[in-house]
């Protein structure tokens, strides 16, 4: 199959000024890039010319960090993501439940509340949620997934108790009285509601299986696609989505490249379970490394960071919240991933734990280069100081930084860390000046997978009222978009075939409506995808 594009912009990414007539793409491959006659003097019989009028041409992105499998999942459950308030919450459920079978006492699940959205300015509580039911579990997961709140149906089948204790890692909120009330705070406290979410213990891409795989699969494919994305990724894998993702690429392929991380405790056994997906994509699947989570959400206030968040009302005195591992358990990991010579990819939201990633990975670095070469990941690293900054770059460490936080967040970190420590946050600017390499993020599902409005926050830095957070920390349209192509490729060790329209490389391909580098800094949210094209085929169109 051949086919010819030309008559628009084409950005190839390789530098800003290129400015090719005509691409052809041949087998999946691109095979000639330069002037438009001398591209068509090379195509065979049968070729197909596609004219651009005027649209922009260019590598398709690259999702450096998200949970695909998760978002599909999300997809199924009751959307709270438009609540202005606790009554809608509850109002949501009620819905929902209204649809079901009288006879159904399955968990129903909810996902994507935002107290920063609710008119109280808080988390539900169980006692909001015995409004929806008593008699059956009801379950809200926070937009950040770092936290969640569960009926009391949940508390009291958890057996949690005001002489229960906070787990490592992780809290449970209480009333006055030390009672539970409801609210989980990171995954080790969300476990105990686990046997009854899912009394079966048969696992799940969410408590209580709240989603079929297949759907999920299908149902995030569809939107990466339309929003221009080719390879994604599925950080944090536990062996449940491992297993479903294996299942759909064996079943005939998954639709997107997705690379695959699983969570850092389960040691070498999903590399011995599924070694076929050890090496090249297989169905699209491959295993790219491992994930540590070593601190929850900075809009949460569960980010570990080195000096107190700011009070707040009902939070006077906060503390800098705390780690999910210990030291010692985090330099056993990355020990234990060197010793493998696999990438090593870790959850940073608060300084402090940027400094033990930092810190662990310049000690063991120095003992096993392997855990260098593979290019370690700090992701989000949303409050990284330059201090860390400047001792990521001669380790080769990635910021995959999460920039559309602060369009989503930037007003609640302002409010959580004051305004010098809040204007900071997503720090791409300061990383690059120190010459960190940096790719974007939308830790889908915690914000939808939408490239161009992370490349839009990155250039802006504009919060949902309108303020500017950090201005000094924008970086140019062209280093958000080397972030989210040329880049992103470098992470996953594919920048000899992805990220850049060069002869030889693979056609995943975008095609836009406008030039982002001709596109005023404030419109690029508003340029949109019109086709993906997936090694030479178009797999979306507008």
């Amino acid at each position: 199959m051949e086919t010819l594009y030309h008559s628009g912009r084409i950005l190839t990414m390789v530098d800003q000024d290129d400015a090719p007539e005509a691409v052809v793409v041949r087998d999946g491959v691109i095979a000639v890039v330069g002037a438009l006659d001398g591209a068509r003097a090379q195509l065979g019989a049968g070729a197909t010319e596609v004219d651009l009028a005027g649209r922009t041409l260019m590598p398709s992105f690259i999702d450096s960090h998200g949970h695909l499998l998760h978002h599909g999942a999300l997809a199924a459950l009751v959307d709270l993501e438009h609540a202005s308030s606790i009554a809608d919450v509850v109002a949501a459920f009620r819905e929902r439940l209204a649809q079901r079978d009288p006879e159904d006492r399955s968990a129903l699940i909810g996902a994507k509340y935002d107290p920063n959205l609710l008119a109280e300015g808080r988390h539900p509580t169980r006692y909001d949620l015995d409004e929806v039911a008593t008699d059956l579990p009801v379950f809200a997961l926070h937009r950040s997934m770092h936290v969640a709140v569960g009926n009391s149906f949940l508390v009291d089948g958890a057996s949690l108790t005001a002489r229960t204790p906070d787990p490592d890692g992780g809290r449970f909120g209480r009333s006055a009285d030390g009672t539970p009330d409801g609210y989980v705070e990171e995954h080790p406290a969300m476990a105990a509601f686990a046997g009854v979410l899912d009394p079966s213990g048969s696992g799940g891409l969410l408590p209580g299986g709240a989603a079929d795989p297949a759907q999920a699969v299908q149902l995030a494919v569809t939107d990466y696609l339309r929003h221009g994305i080719t390879t994604a990724q599925e950080g944090a894998a536990d062996p449940s989505g491992i297993a479903a993702l294996a299942t759909a690429a064996r079943a005939g392929g998954i639709g997107v490249d997705l690379v695959v991380y699983p969570l850092v405790q389960l040691g070498s056994g999903p590399y011995q379970e599924y070694a076929e997906f050890a090496g090249d994509y297989v169905g699209h699947l491959r295993l790219g490394g491992y994930k540590m989570i070593l601190d929850g959400s900075p809009q949460a206030r569960s980010a570990w960071m080195s000096e107190p968040y700011a009070p707040i009302p009902g939070d006077e005195d906060p503390g800098c919240a705390y780690p999910i591992h210990t030291p010692d358990e985090v330099e056993e990991f990355t020990r234990a991933v060197a010793a493998q010579g696999r990438q090593l990819i870790v959850h940073c939201n608060g300084d402090a734990a940027a400094e033990l990633w930092v810190s662990t990975a310049e000690r063991v670095g120095a003992e096993h280069p392997a855990l260098l070469e593979a290019r370690p990941v700090m992701i989000h690293a949303q409050t990284v100081r330059d201090d860390q900054l400047e001792r990521m770059a001669p380790l080769g460490m990635i910021a995959s930084i999460f920039s559309v936080h602060t369009w989503f967040w930037g007003d609640v970190h302002l409010t959580n860390f004051g305004p010098d420590r809040g204007r900071r946050v997503s720090p791409a600017r300061s990383a690059l000046d120190r010459g960190v390499r940096v790719t974007l993020h939308q830790d889908s599902p915690v914000t939808p997978p939408d490239m161009l409005l992370s490349i839009w926050a990155a250039v802006n830095r504009l919060s949902r009222t309108g303020q500017e957070i950090g201005p000094e920390q924008r970086i140019t349209p062209w280093e958000a978009l080397r972030a989210v192509t040329s880049e992103a490729a470098y992470q996953y060790g594919e920048e000899d075939s992805k990220g850049l329209i060069r002869e030889g490389m693979r056609a995943d391909l975008v095609v836009l409506s406008a030039d982002p580098l001709a596109t005023a800094p404030q419109d690029l949210r508003d340029i949109e995808v019109l086709t993906t094209i997936k090694d030479g085929e178009v797999v979306f169109e507008a």
